[in-house]
């Protein structure tokens, strides 16, 4: 989707270095793994670095008439991560479905209407009509990670509406392919820390353990070699509950649950800080 090597050689052409060209924006680490391995920073970033070169992030996407299209459903995936369902309707009004000709941006729209029909609109029948659109493309790769994001979404709204042999049917899928997913950005990231967390509580609450652990140790990895502490807390929760309901050793239990606290209140996530801290209470009594 981002042409890297267009950006380096921008960036050569106006001879900045990196640590120029980053100054005051991120770090230069930041810039060099966007350049080097294809880790895309946050939007945010990648705007403002841009804005330096005196190009547009759009400048840098596919060909020309995928360029706006590219660059409105980047925005709009990292919008959801700051809840702003107002500026992903917005994105989406942009984009006429009918014009899109890459199969890599029809199932990216349509994942972005499934997920704001079902976390906006708590529409679960359009949700799973868009997230279904994903599941039936032709010669999608198993491990895509939208293709995985529409397992999850109709997992969890299966899950929701009791249907708990369909939504073991979709994150077994899951399952199977998660850990194919080749992670080279800040966004792949995110949607695949996601997809393991609710996949790890959904098998933790149902009591199997093997599946639960397996998916949260993975996440608990992928969150440590990539510097991203969003779903730690949640993670590191379920573990600990995993391990009491294991009966594992105490103090194994305790370090989950004093580290769920710790990532919970660097994230300012209350729910889940209150959750860990009752299950030490019970634990420890």
């Amino acid at each position: 989707m981002i042409n890297i090597e267009k950006f380096v050689q921008i960036r050569k052409d106006q001879k900045l270095s990196q640590t120029d060209l980053c100054h005051g924006i991120c770090t230069q680490s930041t810039l060099s793994k966007f350049e080097n391995n294809g880790q895309v920073p946050s939007f945010k970033i990648l705007k403002q670095l841009c804005d330096r070169l005196n190009i547009e992030v759009g400048d840098i996407m596919t060909s020309s008439d995928e360029k706006k299209v590219a660059r409105l459903l980047f925005e709009a995936d990292f919008s959801f991560i700051n809840f702003d369902y107002a500026k992903i309707l917005n994105i989406l009004s942009q984009i006429n479905p009918q014009h899109l000709k890459r199969d890599e941006d029809k199932v990216h729209y349509h994942f972005l209407r499934g997920q704001y029909a079902l976390k906006s609109d708590r529409n679960q029948m359009s949700a799973l009509f868009y997230f279904n659109n994903i599941l039936t493309t032709d010669n999608l790769p198993k491990n895509d990670i939208y293709r995985l994001l529409a397992l999850n979404g109709c997992s969890q709204i299966y899950a929701k509406q009791g249907e708990i042999e369909k939504a073991q049917h979709y994150y077994d899928q899951i399952l199977k392919s998660i850990m194919d997913v080749d992670i080279t950005n800040v966004l792949t990231t995110m949607h695949i820390l996601a997809i393991l967390c609710d996949a790890g509580e959904f098998y933790g609450e149902r009591k199997m353990y093997k599946e639960s652990n397996s998916l949260l140790r993975y996440g608990y990895k992928i969150g440590m070699e990539q510097h991203s502490i969003f779903y730690m807390a949640r993670i590191l929760l379920r573990q600990g509950l995993n391990d009491m309901e294991q009966a594992k050793k105490k103090e194994i239990t305790n370090q989950h649950l004093h580290d769920a606290c710790a990532f919970a209140r660097i994230n300012r996530n209350r729910i889940t800080l209150e959750k860990a801290r009752k299950l030490l209470k019970q634990l420890n009594a």
